[in-house]
């Protein structure tokens, strides 16, 4: 596999962008609806093997293994996507490789999400599942079947594994436990018998279980949003409880070097990384903090896999390594890789000689390199998506949106050379979530709407995560008007720098970025164009979507109640919107109900609105098909051109 030497590759870029027209809907639609081909890779303990996921028609996806030296590629299994999705698989040892699916599933009348575990031999294909074998005695649906909480890498041929147990009558265990497998005889030894409840266990990376939370539930069978934590000191069986750090305490890992628990919890109104000794001190240590946003999480790096660092996102996502061997090797890749700026280790051998390594960037899908530290060689071995020219790629940058109240808030604008200058047709693209945020990086979607010549603008509305306890406020659910309010101002900012053409701007979204283009239309009818991708349309029916779950009374306390519900419900202000709307909706999706999708297009037609609803049968809320991609980006592209032009 070629790569062009990236100093040239930026100049050829420039040139090719600047001078080419946008593609056509057709080259656009299948270019940047094609799957990946190639994630979550993994290298085998020895170095000699990688396992990648790769996108088949469709939605099927590949397991592949590749042999570094000769090249060889063989795949192992596969998974349909309708609805199981092969998510990740790891080596456990140089022969088994384990691999989890999810999905989402019909079960009593409702979509629910689900997942399971099994074992694949890396050079025959042969699978086996490691869930807890199904029983004739038990009527009970297990929806998440378990999880490696510790791959063991000090021995050889042994993971822990968290798994679920149904209610079996005839040996009166159920609930959660954590059992030791050994590979090749699968035989499992129990090391914490099954409890009743939402259990969470953290080892040391050895093998010893040092930390856990019990989920508190009510007599209703509902979770109440509190939490028991406890630790082990090294060597004991007795648990001590934890310190109370408040309802925003995030566990994250525990460090055996350090004896410590790493853990998030709220400073000057952000999240900053702490550690806590397990040595029954009860000491804790601020880490790190940041005074813009929340630190996301810790990096690990090693052959002990000991925590070297922590990671943040402002505009981009940054890593800071503490630990000097790990701060010169990405000083060094940073380096070398000059026009890849978010770079990670994405996975190492045993002896950690040996590293994958991920970089990417704004207008670059990603590649995989295999690093030799002994040799101090770097090649290329597997690119995110080998179908994408970068010539057509247009840059995002950050931006800062004043708003009327005073405040500001971050946005992202792509643009390509080709789209000219002055007030361009421009469609505004607010993130899912809620609590969630756009970052600086490759996306399939908004790379799309420029390489047909749009300026896309993606703001992180108040209620986005990461920026902070103010910034996110109650939620972007609760506090809809705020976002709508922030949204609309964004749009009259775009329009007063000469961005936006006032008369050919579009309202994009996926989820409940769906659902603030629909109300965003509805009270604002500066927008000739809406395009919701399995949006939430009413409150009402999300609330009643959560019904029977455990988290049911925590979901609901999120979405809240009252008049402002309704209010804040497109469904209901459907003669509100005067725009085309194009609605996209899988039917197998547990997240957003395909309803709301049905419902709303119900409602359109009443009031004798434009409104075409694309279903997808078999698809969940991802829609991770490159055929449906295909098929949506191609409606999306001809509305556009219909409505804004490009």
């Amino acid at each position: 596999m070629k790569r062009i030497l990236f100093a040239a590759a930026a100049s050829l870029l420039a040139t090719t962008a600047a001078s080419a027209a946008p593609l056509s809907i057709d080259q656009a639609a299948k270019l940047f609806a094609t799957r990946s081909s190639g994630w979550a890779p993994d290298l085998s303990p020895n170095g000699d093997r990688i396992a990648y996921l790769a996108a088949g028609p469709g939605s099927i996806s590949y397991l592949h293994v590749m042999d570094v030296a000769t090249k060889s590629d063989n795949v192992l299994l596969q998974s349909s996507g309708k609805p199981e999705q092969l998510r990740w698989c790891g080596f456990a040892d140089d022969t088994w490789l384990i691999c989890y699916f999810d999905g989402d599933v019909p079960y009593a009348g409702q979509i629910i999400s689900s997942s399971r575990l099994v074992a694949v031999d890396s050079r025959t294909g042969a699978v086996k599942r490691l869930g807890v074998s199904d029983s004739s005695v038990s009527r009970e649906f297990i929806q998440f079947d378990g999880n490696v909480i510790d791959w063991l890498p000090h021995r050889t041929g042994a993971i822990l594994i968290q798994r679920n147990y149904p209610n079996l009558s005839n040996d009166g265990e159920s609930g959660s436990g954590v059992d030791e497998l050994q590979l090749g005889s699968f035989k499992f030894t129990k090391v914490v018998s099954p409890a009743v409840g939402s259990q969470y266990y953290s080892t040391d990376g050895r093998g010893q279980i040092r930390f856990r939370g019990v989920s508190e539930i009510n007599q209703f069978g509902k979770l109440t949003g509190k939490q028991n934590w406890a630790y082990l000191k090294a060597g004991s069986t007795s648990w001590q409880s934890l310190p109370d750090f408040g309802e925003s305490f995030q566990p994250l890992t525990v460090d055996r070097r350090t004896d410590s628990l790493y853990y998030l919890k709220p400073l000057n109104g952000r999240q900053a990384l702490y550690s806590f000794k397990l040595d029954g001190s009860n000491v804790s240590t601020l880490v790190a903090k940041n005074d813009k946003v929340d630190i996301d999480g810790v990096l690990r790096f090693g052959a002990e896999n000991d925590v070297a660092g922590y990671s943040y996102t402002e505009d981009r996502e940054h890593l800071v390594y503490t630990d000097p061997a790990a701060r010169a090797l990405a000083s060094s890749l940073s380096r070398a890789l000059p026009d890849l700026p978010l770079i990670n280790i994405a996975g190492n051998d045993k002896a950690h000689n040996r590293l994958l390594i991920h970089a990417t960037a704004d207008v670059d899908p990603g590649v995989y390199y295999l690093l030799d530290q002994t040799t101090k060689k770097m090649d290329v071995v597997l690119e995110s998506n080998k179908f994408i020219d970068r010539s057509l790629l247009a840059p995002m940058r950050q931006i800062d949106v004043p708003m009327s109240d005073g405040k500001s808030i971050p946005a992202y604008i792509t643009r390509s050379a080709s789209a000219g200058t002055g007030p361009r047709p421009v469609v505004i693209l607010p993130h899912g979530g809620p609590t969630s945020r756009d970052s600086w990086g490759f996306d399939w979607l908004t790379q799309f709407l420029a390489a047909r010549g749009y300026v896309v603008v993606q703001p992180n509305y108040r209620g986005s995560d990461g920026y902070g306890k103010d910034f996110l406020g109650d939620n972007a659910i609760k506090s809809w008007k705020l976002v709508m309010s922030d949204i609309r101002d964004t749009s009259d900012w775009l329009v007063k720098q000469g961005i936006a053409d006032p008369n050919r701007m579009a309202m994009m979204g996926w989820s409940y970025g769906g659902y603030a283009a629909l109300q965003s239309a509805a009270m604002d009818q500066r927008y000739k164009a809406v395009v919701a991708i399995a949006p939430v349309t009413s409150f009402k029916k999300l609330r009643g979507q959560m019904a029977g779950f455990t988290n049911e009374d925590l979901s609901l306390k999120e979405i809240g109640k009252g008049d402002q519900l309704a209010e804040g419900s497109p469904v209901n202000r459907a003669g509100d919107i005067k725009a085309p709307v194009l609605l996209v909706h899988g039917t197998l999706d547990g997240n957003v109900a395909y309803e709301q999708s049905r419902a709303m297009q119900a409602a359109l037609h009443r009031t004798g609105n434009q409104a075409e609803l694309i279903t997808f049968k078999g698809l969940d809320h991802q829609l991770a098909d490159s055929d449906a991609r295909t098929q949506m980006l191609t409606a999306i592209g001809q509305m556009l051109d219909k409505t804004i032009g490009h």
